[in-house]
């Protein structure tokens, strides 16, 4: 498995910022505390919300473990960003079988670990994430707890919507994924063409200053040459005058 999860290279601009990955994260854990606080005590629906809230501690622990762990700007490599996104993934997949599964409208949220890697991790890592989220949006089908509702009326949902909501996550996964990748591939291409043209320049700029250099030393050398060259004719005509004398 790791041999299969390890890339052929891990150039600095296939490496997701960490700083990026804990905002998002924090981000999604607001998120997902508003809307158990919400469901449970706004609308009064039935919700395990301690279990949520653990699951939601969970993520806000590995956040602070990041934080005080490695600095802001440090860079992922991409097996640990692999593992860090799979995490997310098997964080939302245990909220939603809490709350309906599939059932639930924020599953398609399940996407969004699969695009983070698309846009910056390797594409074998990120099909295995994709398969890893499908498998997991394919055990909430057939087992999750209620979607939380009023109680005493009961919100059956029928299998072919279930099964709607199980290809609106798979085509969100697969369309969001593969542009993602797409766009990040020019990127990178961009970026990398834009610093070989830089190298370029700075080589040029480089030889412009050695031919600088090298005209300023041979006109400095210039002046005293042709002097010695001066001085030495005129020792030759003095030599051959003194020689016709004799």
């Amino acid at each position: 498995m790791i041999n299969i999860l390890r890339a052929p290279d891990s150039q600095p601009s296939q490496r997701l910022r960490l700083n990026t990955l804990v905002r998002l994260r924090w981000l999604a854990i607001v998120g997902q505390s508003l809307t158990v606080l919400v469901v449970a005590y706004g609308l009064k629906f039935p919700l395990p919300v301690s279990m949520c809230f653990a699951l939601i501690a969970l993520s806000a622990w590995m956040n602070l473990w990041l934080t005080f762990r490695y600095p802001a700007a440090h860079r992922l490599a991409p097996l640990p960003a692999f593992a860090i996104l799979t995490f997310d993934g098997l964080q939302l997949s245990g909220l939603l079988y809490m709350t309906g599964g599939l059932t639930n409208p924020f599953s398609v949220l399940l996407s969004v670990p699969v695009v983070i890697s698309a846009a910056s991790l390797p594409l074998r890592m990120t099909a295995v994430l994709g398969a890893l989220v499908m498998l997991s949006a394919s055990l909430l089908v057939f087992f999750h707890l209620p979607l939380p509702w009023y109680e005493g009326s009961p919100l059956p949902m029928p299998f072919i919507y279930v099964a709607g909501m199980w290809m609106a996550v798979f085509a969100s996964i697969a369309f969001t994924a593969i542009y993602a990748f797409r766009v990040a591939a020019e990127a990178r291409l961009l970026a990398n063409a834009l610093a070989a043209t830089e190298l370029v320049l700075q080589r040029e700029q480089h030889l412009s200053a050695l031919d600088g250099l090298a005209a300023a030393a041979a006109h400095e050398l210039g002046t005293p040459l042709a002097t010695i060259t001066v001085v030495a004719k005129e020792m030759e005509k003095a030599r051959t005058r003194n020689t016709a004398r004799t």
